[in-house]
């Protein structure tokens, strides 16, 4: 997994104010459409949805 350090050269002006570590979404999926993310006891499910959006759901 690549992860982006304090900025990353982009064009969007949001992640030129961002300060945080930046993960790319194609990094976290691969070639899948879904990942679980486990945060304490609960398991979340992060999909890529036909529109090309993140759905987020528990």
């Amino acid at each position: 997994m690549r992860l982006l350090g304090e900025r990353m050269e982009t064009e969007s002006s949001s992640l030129k104010e961002y300060n945080g570590i930046v993960i790319e979404s194609k990094e976290l999926f691969k070639n899948d459409s879904s990942i679980r993310i486990v945060h304490g006891n609960d398991v979340y499910i992060l999909r890529i949805t036909k529109g090309n959006k993140l759905i987020l759901t528990k």
